[in-house]
């Protein structure tokens, strides 16, 4: 491996370098009916592809995750950590994959589309790890004391509904959730972290059944790794990358508080647009669709810096 430059820092250019500590962290997630064929191919086209077959991640069912994650503060690791922190709201949708050539236990999550709300995630998530991250604008209902209760959830962006020459790009709703019905349920409290695990598992139902328990190891592990193409556009000719490769990097969990089931039933809408095909590329229903209830985890963890399993040549 060539020997790299230093990277240059100063006051302007401001970037979190550091492992990075997450506390206070609301994570709703929503199970999508998508196809495995597109999601496939969507994999496909970001990994096997660039690098000639050397790394493929297989897509496991028919399912995304559609996750909301509210973060109370986010911090580096180590000294920088003391110079403060910000909070941040992410919400994605998550392909659920087997490394190809790996263990059955070789699980990955990998961000098929990612929104968040501040630049400066923006900028360290696609700089450092490679986390497909573009800007969004969240319109929630406040939190409250239940993360089980019924709130209303919607994301927007700047999206152009039909592509053309006098197209402007608008603000518009991308991902929407709202509380449909109630349940019979009293709570839905779960009291471990393998307790949330084994549900989370039970969701990936039908051909994913076989490997229902892998996923149960994995989350009950505290630790998921997730994979990234990590790619700049070169500067003569963006049309070709003058960095690319792929990233995996581990989170882990630091401190497990609750977890649960929603107190309701959710309608989850997924509206698609020429910039974002969500639909043509993933197979994303179009309209409300009911997603049951949804699972909620309050806790704290650690997103560890970055581990480059390829690299395109130069």
């Amino acid at each position: 491996m060539p020997t790299l430059p230093k990277l240059v820092v100063n006051a302007n250019l401001y970037t979190a370098l550091f492992p990075v500590t997450a506390h206070g962290v609301v994570m709703h997630n929503f199970c999508v009916p998508a196809s495995k064929q597109r999601i496939q191919a969507w994999l496909d086209q970001l990994f096997a592809e660039p690098t000639g077959g050397e790394v493929r991640y297989e897509a496991l069912g028919d399912r995304l995750f559609f996750a909301i994650a509210e973060i109370a503060e986010l911090r580096a690791v180590g000294p920088e950590g003391g110079k403060g922190y910000t909070s941040e709201i992410d919400t994605a949708l998550w392909i659920l994959a087997r490394k190809v050539g790996g263990k059955p236990t070789d699980l990955r999550f990998i961000p098929s589309w990612l929104f968040v709300d501040s630049g400066e995630a923006l900028a360290s998530g696609r700089e450092v790890w490679g986390f497909p991250k573009q800007i969004g604008r969240f319109d929630f209902s406040p939190q409250t004391s239940e993360p089980g209760a019924a709130r209303d959830f919607t994301v927007s962006t700047q999206v152009v509904e039909t592509f053309g020459h006098d197209a402007k790009a608008q603000l518009a709703p991308i991902f929407e959730a709202r509380p449909r019905q109630k349940s019979e349920r009293k709570h839905g409290i779960l009291g471990s972290l393998e307790a949330f695990a084994e549900h989370m598992a039970q969701r990936v139902v039908g051909e994913l059944a076989n490997i229902a328990a892998h996923v149960n190891t994995v989350l009950a592990g505290g630790n998921v790794t997730m994979a990234f193409l990590k790619q700049f556009p070169h500067a003569p000719d963006p049309h070709l990358a003058c960095y690319q490769g792929v990233v995996e990097s581990e989170a882990s969990v630091l401190k497990m508080r609750r977890s649960g089931i929603t107190q309701d039933h959710y309608d989850v809408r997924i509206t698609s647009y020429d910039s974002h095909p969500f639909a043509e590329a993933l197979g994303v229903e179009s309209g409300w669709q009911d997603a049951g209830e949804a699972s909620w985890v309050e806790f704290d963890f650690e997103q560890k810096l970055g581990q480059q399993i390829w690299v395109a040549p130069t």
